[in-house]
């Protein structure tokens, strides 16, 4: 009797960790939703209020704006992993939509990740170059006046 809650703790323990959760993020944006904008080139006022604010616009380029769906799954501890990914591009002719489309999916690429990291040259120094930028360094004060010797008795 004394291990039958140990028992059911581990049970439980166990099933929370096969859950998984969707998470659906980002703004929607429709099939025909993109045929309407497409036929009445709405301003960008007008493409606001009919499908809502852009999920992202460019510093580069303030004439197109990019809707993004996302559908992330997670397991108990682990990192969210995007299993559905929905990009729609709008771009403007001044305030005008010149067009809207959805873009495929293959920018949902699983980018890796590697530890190590690219030199880069002309910083190296060597020992004696090191030695001299570092001469009278660690003489300063705080103030920027130089340190009074004691006199030896």
């Amino acid at each position: 009797m004394t291990h039958f809650p140990k028992l059911i703790s581990l049970i439980f323990l166990i099933l929370l960790a096969g859950c998984q959760s969707i998470d659906v993020r980002g703004q929607f944006v429709s099939d025909e939703a993109i045929k309407q904008i497409n036929s009445q080139l709405p301003n960008k006022t007008q493409l606001v209020e009919l499908i809502g604010t852009p999920t992202y616009v460019p510093d580069y380029s303030k004439n197109t704006w990019y809707y993004i769906q996302r559908s992330l799954a997670k397991r108990a501890w682990f990192n969210p992993k995007v299993i559905k990914q929905r990009i729609v591009k709008v771009v403007f002719n001044g305030d005008k939509v010149q067009e809207a489309g959805l873009l495929s999916d293959s920018q949902n690429e699983e980018i890796s990740t590697q530890s190590s990291y690219t030199q880069t040259y002309g910083t190296q120094q060597n020992g004696v170059q090191k030695f001299v930028k570092n001469i009278g360094r660690f003489n300063k004060t705080t103030d920027g006046t130089k340190r009074k010797k004691k006199k030896a008795r």
